[in-house]
């Protein structure tokens, strides 16, 4: 059995986060420092990056990509490394460019870029870099599709994951079409509430991944991400058989969301919506529920536009026994140590600033953000789901 299926069987049956240390992966555009990537990007780029920044002192809740900014100094790569590379006590802001597609980057700077060592080849281009700062981060959240394969590239990322059924408070707001995120600050925890996170530590899972390692997050982890040095990282997520079924729960959380933005003022939208969605929203329902049934037929034929791939389907102690006959260092995370934990949540929780940072202001009344995470809560669209099939004719999904 070649060393890309056995990697494949192991990714795609996982239950817990692995890491895989070293891992031999020689993709071209990264040969050299980060500073060269950087210089070759300038090089050949048609314009310059737009990176986002977060000012350091917004704290008190999680760092929402609302409430980033667009640099007023258009800098390019190399200008990023110099005023972005340390930060010191004079920092105020962390600098990113992130989630960004393969289209979107020069073609030396992705060329050699592939996923067939880990068993998925023939993906074309569809992953995404991220490149960030010191202390860049994204909010606790977990990905509604797919398993998430991570190649650090440059620098270290802490990552603190939890299991899919840890306690942790799902809301909505701000809406992302493949992000359920949660309400808990692991940025910049309240000292006042820090003892309300403590009980997480009984399923916090973590690890600075370093330059060369690879991170797999098995599906519907929750995570916390965080470049602990300037980071640059590459991912892919792996399509499954399953997300077609929970395609049809996003397209219900889709209308339930739009429902409350549309005619309301920029404000609000900017407020409900993450920015990457402001452009998505659908002038007529009708045009929702056209895509609602097409999801409908595609489940019940079976039919996707990209091949996907089934889990689960070798036993936990098969899963063991592959996990040891491959001859490379794959480390499956385990529960951290409770102190350690603790360490982490006190660190963080120095840089909770409500003085400096007053709350921010809600377009919103507080009942209504609770209606709507509470319509578009997991199990209450899980339910609505039961209930259309049953309508339907259907016993249950299909």
């Amino acid at each position: 059995m070649e060393l890309s299926s056995k990697l494949r069987d192991l990714i795609l049956n996982t239950h817990v986060p692995l890491v895989l240390e070293q891992f031999p992966l020689k993709w071209e555009c990264f040969e050299g420092s980060l500073h060269d990537w950087c210089k070759r990007f300038d090089k050949e780029a048609t314009c310059l990056p737009a990176f986002e920044l977060m000012a350091l002192a917004d704290s008190s809740t999680p760092q929402w990509e609302r409430k980033r900014t667009k640099s007023s100094q258009l800098l390019n790569m190399q200008q990023f490394l110099r005023k972005y590379g340390v930060l010191d006590g004079d920092s105020t802001h962390w600098a990113a460019y992130q989630y960004k597609k393969a289209d979107e980057v020069p073609l030396s700077c992705r060329s050699g870029i592939g996923f067939s060592s880990f068993g998925f080849p023939d993906i074309g281009n569809d992953y995404r870099f991220w490149l960030g700062s010191e202390q860049a981060n994204t909010p606790c959240h977990y990905d509604t599709f797919g398993v998430n394969i991570v190649v650090q590239v440059h620098g270290c990322k802490s990552w603190l994951l939890f299991p899919p059924e840890t306690p942790l408070q799902s809301t909505r707001i701000p809406y992302e079409e493949t992000s359920v995120y949660c309400l808990e600050n692991f940025y910049a925890p309240d000292p006042a509430k820090i003892s309300s996170y403590e009980h997480l530590g009984r399923q916090a899972y973590h690890c600075n991944l370093q330059p060369g390692n690879v991170l797999i997050v098995p599906r519907h982890w929750w995570h916390y991400v965080e470049a602990k040095s300037t980071s640059l990282s590459v991912n892919y997520w792996v399509p499954l058989k399953v997300d077609m079924d929970l395609i049809l729960d996003e397209f219900l959380v889709m209308h339930i969301v739009e429902s409350f933005v549309r005619g309301e003022s920029n404000q609000v939208k900017q407020y409900l919506l993450n920015p990457n969605q402001l452009d998505n929203v659908s002038t007529k329902p009708s045009d929702l529920f056209a895509q609602f049934e097409q999801a409908v037929q595609n489940l019940e034929s079976g039919k996707s536009t990209r091949q996907l791939y089934d889990t689960d389907y070798i036993s936990q102690a098969d899963w063991k026994t592959l996990l040891n006959s491959i001859n490379l260092s794959v480390r499956p995370l385990e529960v951290m140590p409770h102190e350690e934990y603790k360490l982490l949540l006190n660190a963080n929780s120095k840089r909770f600033r409500v003085a400096a940072n007053p709350p921010e202001t809600t377009p919103i009344s507080s009942n209504c953000e609770l209606l709507v995470s509470s319509m578009c809560a997991p199990r209450v669209i899980a339910e609505m789901k039961r209930e259309f099939f049953r309508r339907l004719g259907k016993s249950n999904s299909l």
